[in-house]
């Protein structure tokens, strides 16, 4: 079953990894990655991300405030992913800097993401109709929801880094 990112902007990990901890679930995963975000209207993604070992293209459909992934291309380079990027006819992107910690539970990714190393925020990686259980678990059904891509959030809050393509 397909899976579906929901997002949450939390104060802090600790209540969280304390959870995580007693139930015994150590990090599978850990990363940084640079995204280079396709500026446009509306809450669906075009962007380049950049890894330590590689690049590619993800195209994202948001539907109700989920995001889905549609595709994903690999590309051989960050300037090769900006080309891409320049291709489909973007002329700027949003720079935005990803850590994440990732967690395995039922079936899913309890994902804990610093954004630009200040925006906390937890990722719920799970198939549609699972978020709400894994919300109770985890005790996040009160706590603010992201429902925009995280650079356009980082833009509402006066905090979002850009760069022209020339």
């Amino acid at each position: 079953m397909k899976h579906q990112e929901k997002k949450y902007q939390v104060d802090s990990f600790d209540e969280i990894r304390v959870k995580l901890s007693a139930l015994g679930i150590q990090p599978s995963k850990e990363k940084t990655t640079n995204h280079y975000y396709g500026q446009h209207e509306g809450n669906d993604v075009t962007k380049l991300v950049s890894y330590a070992d590689k690049n590619e293209i993800h195209v994202l459909k948001e539907v109700n405030g989920k995001f889905d992934l549609e595709q994903s291309v690999s590309v051989g380079s960050v300037e090769a992913g900006l080309e891409w990027l320049r291709g489909k006819g973007y002329q700027a992107v949003d720079l935005v800097k990803m850590s994440s910690i990732d967690y395995e539970y039922q079936g899913g990714l309890v994902r804990l993401y610093l954004i630009d190393d200040w925006l906390h925020s937890v990722i719920l990686d799970y198939p549609a109709g699972k978020h709400e259980e894994i919300e109770r678990d985890f005790c996040l059904e009160d706590v603010e929801r992201i429902t925009v891509p995280y650079n356009k959030q980082l833009e509402q809050l006066g905090r979002l880094r850009s760069m022209e393509l020339d």
